[in-house]
């Protein structure tokens, strides 16, 4: 019997992505046989960047990365994760599916849409990020409700989307990411380092 193929699945806002994100997607590369990336409408957030342009600039983020083991896949891209885990499972029946999630969502994790039903379906690892530290009882929770449990032994620094739209830190996003937010005319309150 082979052995299932691991795929990471990495959903986010990318309202933009940074080089937070770049950092986290470059991890799953090296743990994962394939880590599988898109951007998707939060049904928690509001106000956000068209989702059109939010996939564009992941997929410069991805490009720029030039990572085989990194795919956009904006088939899996829905408001809800456990459609996009449903969508993984139909297209990779015998993968082991591992959800990538930051350390700040570890206390919505219980009302999520379906969450009883979607955390038994996948791996979770956890995402240390700065300023987030791991909540114990939302960590419990995870544990008693999906099969794999794990924190990666990386610590993410507090570079957010939010903190971009902002303007606290306009630097921390990639130069393709820059340039298409530039060329789109995005973010129009914030003042952008030059890309010359």
């Amino acid at each position: 019997m082979a052995v299932p193929q691991r795929l990471a699945l990495f959903g986010t806002s990318a309202d933009p992505p940074t080089l937070a994100h770049r950092q986290i997607i470059q991890w799953l590369a090296q743990e994962f046989d394939l880590a599988l990336v898109w951007a998707a409408d939060n049904p928690l957030k509001t106000d956000q960047t068209p989702l059109g342009h939010r996939m564009a600039m992941l997929n410069c983020l991805v490009q720029e990365l030039g990572e085989p083991k990194v795919r956009l896949s904006p088939e899996l891209s829905h408001r809800f994760t456990r459609v996009s885990v449903a969508r993984a499972q139909a297209q990779w029946p015998q993968a082991s599916l591992t959800l990538a999630l930051g350390a700040d969502l570890l206390p919505q994790l219980p009302r999520w849409h379906q969450a009883e039903e979607l955390f038994p379906q996948v791996g979770v690892v956890i995402i240390p990020r700065t300023g987030y530290p791991l909540a114990p009882a939302a960590l419990d929770w995870l544990h008693d409700h999906s099969p794999r449990v794990s924190i990666a032994p990386i610590t993410v620094p507090d570079w957010s989307s939010r903190a971009f739209r902002e303007g606290q830190r306009p630097d921390e996003l990639s130069p393709g990411v820059l340039d298409y937010i530039q060329r789109q005319q995005l973010y129009r309150d914030v003042v952008l380092p030059s890309t010359v």
